[in-house]
């Protein structure tokens, strides 16, 4: 677990129902990964509750040398993650005090050593950095497993660290949790940071939101800047609406947490903004062309292509992503020769009356993308 490989915000709830699930009218059963349990296995690890209790507080057993463990993972703390799930999975109520203390920064002895044998294999002066992101990868686990576990005795552990936690990595998947055993004193801060419209903490928001609501709102990462404050809006007036008689439903956050994503069933592009949107997202499985292709079929459409990209550059509510790939496909399109289609390209100095405007566009990552585009364009018109 090198320093630079660590993401604070592992979303636990994914890597948990990751699996196929099955429904009963009162419990939703999460299947096992069986590349966990294999890794699991492969480091002596049973799966049963009171192995991985024991484990939690206790680390490996007494006498082993961690350096005789399997190479994968290199940084064993990723096996603590791994047992966190599946006490997540399993809904072990009995590793409810030990998570709890390890989500307010206290771990047991047992992965205390665990991350010092790991620590120990960093660099002098990457060892800082490395075990302040390792527990804080491990305290957002163990947050997020406490909400997945839902024992209400751990209730309290959670308003302490909910209240005194500055972290935005930490506080919103613990306002979840919150949300999760009952609790609504989460949601003004889930929609506080909703209603920042930015596409950090007020996505992540926003999705707890959906999880605890059933509304969809949004905002998704990509929206730009006039939906996430659309989204902002509407989860403000949703709870000055709401918020007296608003309670969460655990059953039904639990059901929306574990849902099986809808597998898209794939079609092929058929529009201008189709292929740019198949460009944009390499591997989405929407489409039955590759990216290749798509860029092909928008050279044969030449002028239509052109005004088409022009219409998704300029509409500021366009997808970011989508946006920003059609410009840079735009400026590519204007400034290359293509020898059969002469008539629909050379205009650089078309492109670059088109972009000029978006410089003061109201997404910054648009205006990115614009003034590198510029900078071409400026050579060739």
């Amino acid at each position: 677990m090198t320093h630079s490989s660590i993401v604070p915000a592992i979303c636990l709830l994914a890597a948990v129902s990751a699996g196929a699930q099955t429904t009963t009218s009162t419990l939703t059963v999460v299947q096992p990964d069986p590349a966990r349990v294999e890794r699991l296995k492969a480091h002596h690890l049973a799966t049963t509750p009171a192995a991985l209790v024991h484990f939690l507080q206790n680390g490996f057993p007494p006498g082993t040398r961690l350096a005789d463990l399997p190479t994968t993972p290199a940084e064993k703390s990723w096996i603590v993650v791994d047992v966190i799930v599946e006490c997540a999975r399993q809904r072990v109520a009995e590793s409810g005090l030990t998570l709890a203390t390890l989500a307010l920064g206290l771990p047991s002895e047992g992965v205390r050593t665990i991350i010092g044998w790991d620590l120990a294999q960093q660099r002098p002066g990457e060892r800082a950095g490395f075990e302040a992101s390792v527990l804080k990868t491990l305290r957002h686990n163990a947050i997020v497993a406490l909400g997945r576990i839902g024992d209400r005795s751990r209730r309290y552990e959670l308003e302490a660290m909910f209240e005194r936690e500055k972290d935005p990595d930490l506080k919103l998947p613990c306002a979840l949790a919150l949300a999760q055993l009952g609790s609504p004193n989460g949601l003004p801060y889930l929609v506080k940071e909703a209603s920042r419209a930015n596409r950090a903490t007020s996505v992540t928001a926003g999705e707890a939101l959906r999880l605890i609501t059933g509304f969809e709102y949004g905002p998704s990462p990509d929206d730009p800047i006039s939906r996430r404050k659309l989204a902002a809006r509407n989860w403000s007036g949703w709870w000055k609406r709401e918020h007296k008689r608003f309670r969460p439903q655990p059953d039904q956050i639990s059901t929306r947490t574990l849902a099986p994503a809808v597998r898209p069933n794939p079609r092929e592009p058929r529009t201008v903004r189709e292929l740019v949107d198949r460009i944009a997202y390499p591997n989405d499985q929407r489409w039955t062309i590759d990216v290749f292709d798509a860029y092909e079929r928008l050279r044969l459409l030449g002028a239509k292509a052109l005004n088409g990209l022009e219409l998704i550059v300029r509409d500021e509510d366009e997808n970011l992503r989508v946006r920003c790939e059609a410009i840079r496909l735009y400026t590519q399109m204007t400034t290359v020769a293509y020898s059969d289609r002469p008539l629909a390209t050379r205009q650089p100095r078309r492109a670059y009356n088109t972009l000029w405007w978006l410089r003061w566009d109201s997404n910054p990552e648009v205006q990115e993308v614009v003034r590198q585009c510029l900078a071409r364009l400026r050579k060739e018109r």
